[in-house]
């Protein structure tokens, strides 16, 4: 087992080098350079943080240890976090990735922008929403951690906050980002930004979407949050339309490529032999007749989808040829983008946000519209055909003519299927979905894992809990539920 464990540990360090590479016309150390415009620190988060989310050291554990895909076995993929074993490697680096390469580069930005002799506002504010974001994904990783103090020269070792008191703040932060944003000045990121190219409407439209999706992690534990969420339903003013789709677009040019596709083309010779579809995805899309399954997935060498249980060794014929399906190749090519934020993912909230009534009156004929619709979405994002894809959102169960839980139910299960390449997201979906043992889907805890509980969390860096005398003086246990998890 310790060689796939290692393998993951390379292809996470080695796979995020190489994402790094050539975007920036910027010094890689910018923290040295005598002089740097806040937006060439913007790009160099941007990479870098997209860098963190599709490499190995992020997208395997997550992607395996949430049985959103699965690995065919120690003969293909055989990644040891199936059975929750999380490398300290690779903890380290994304720690580090969201505190030293993302949040600390995003705080000096915001600085320079700050002190010009023009200060730019709409550049503090781009800033401060790629920062909150980080946070809002350092915090959904970890629990508890640096917030109110870190980044501050006169504070070496900074506390640790509560999740309530960083996610309060993350709110706060795209609050203030918005106040700040005027579309109608010249000054802005422009070239450096990767994801709109300076369009603050745009900005403006994200930022109302992030604090959203952040309400509705809040809300089950703190329900106050329900009034929030209904006075932006009504005000409006997210993300409307695919072209509001938040990405960083990865290139075929080399050395630009997504991570995923390096991982392939460097240990597996660019064929997929380490990721497959698991059951937890393909057999409800399967249930329904999903025209996304020959998108996600291939078939079996005799054409035929079969997915896989976690840690299940997959099935071959007797001439050694493959007949598990494992994840397409689409979702491997080199320019795939990282999806950070869709317009698919802001339909799922509001329609869960109508047939629930938080902070508006429920309205299953309202939600049914918007769960279509962002089911359609989703189909198109993956390049289905417009006809299937409207004819497979309509052939759904009306959620106005059942009853509220499997509504809402059917409402998670698209959402857990539309992640299926988004295990980050996943993992925050399916914690939110429901209390502790009535979350979608019900995962089972594998036979051979560490724990005899499902995983809920990462443990802290190492690095972190050495140098810094403020951690906690233990990890939690990897199946300890957050503040926002019930």
């Amino acid at each position: 087992m310790k060689k796939y464990i290692l393998s993951a540990i390379l292809l996470g360090v080695l796979s995020g080098m190489s994402s790094c590479s050539d975007w920036l016309d910027v010094n890689h150390n910018p923290n040295a350079a005598e002089k740097v415009e806040p937006g060439y620190l913007f790009n160099y988060v941007a990479v870098a943080w997209s860098g963190t989310r599709t490499s190995g050291d992020f997208y395997i554990p997550i992607s395996q240890s949430l049985q959103i895909q699965a690995d065919g076995g120690d003969s293909y993929g055989g990644w040891a976090e199936g059975n929750y074993v999380i490398s300290p490697y690779s903890v380290g680096n994304v720690w580090k990735g969201y505190y030293n390469s993302s949040a600390n580069n995003l705080k000096l930005a915001i600085k320079m922008a700050r002190e010009a002799s023009v200060v730019n506002n709409n550049a503090i504010a781009q800033c401060n929403v790629i920062f909150a974001e980080n946070m809002y994904e350092a915090t959904m990783m970890w629990g508890d951690v640096p917030f109110t103090e870190a980044w501050n020269e006169n504070i070496r070792y900074p506390k640790f906050d509560s999740q309530e008191v960083v996610l309060n703040g993350i709110i706060d932060v795209f609050d203030n980002a918005l106040s700040t944003m005027d579309p109608s000045l010249p000054s802005t990121i422009t070239e450096y930004d990767v994801y709109y190219g300076g369009d603050m409407a745009k900005w403006q439209k994200l930022t109302r979407s992030l604090k959203f999706r952040t309400l509705m992690v809040m809300v089950d534990k703190d329900p106050s949050k329900a009034e929030m969420i209904g006075k932006m339903l009504t005000e409006g003013g997210m993300i409307d339309s695919a072209a509001g789709n938040m990405e960083f677009k990865y290139s075929t040019n080399s050395g630009n490529e997504n991570p995923k596709y390096k991982i392939l083309e460097k240990y597996f010779n660019g064929q997929n032999q380490a990721f497959f579809a698991h059951n937890n995805v393909l057999k409800p899309m399967q249930d329904l007749n999903d025209p996304r399954i020959p998108v996600f997935f291939e078939p079996g060498h005799d054409g035929v989808f079969r997915g896989l249980n976690t840690r299940q060794a997959a099935e071959e014929d007797k001439d050694k040829n493959l007949l598990s399906s494992v994840i397409g190749k689409s979702l491997y090519r080199k320019d795939i983008p990282d999806l950070l934020y869709s317009y698919q993912e802001q339909l799922f909230l509001e329609a869960e946000a109508y047939l629930r009534g938080l902070g508006v009156a429920k309205d299953a004929v309202k939600a049914n519209e918007l769960y279509r619709k962002a089911v359609k979405e989703a189909c198109l994002y993956y390049g289905v055909e417009a006809s299937a894809a409207e004819k497979y959102a309509n052939s759904l169960a009306d959620l106005s003519i059942v009853d509220e839980q499997t509504a809402l139910k059917n409402i998670h299960m698209q959402q857990w299927i539309d992640l299926m390449d988004r295990p980050f997201e996943a993992f925050v979906q399916w914690r939110r979905s429901g209390s502790e043992g009535n979350e979608y889907p019900a995962l089972e805890v594998p036979a051979t894992a560490i724990t005899k509980d499902l995983i809920r969390r990462w443990d802290y860096s190492p690095e972190e809990m050495t140098a810094n005398p403020n951690s906690p003086k233990s990890n939690p246990n990897l199946w300890d539920k957050m503040w926002f998890d019930l």
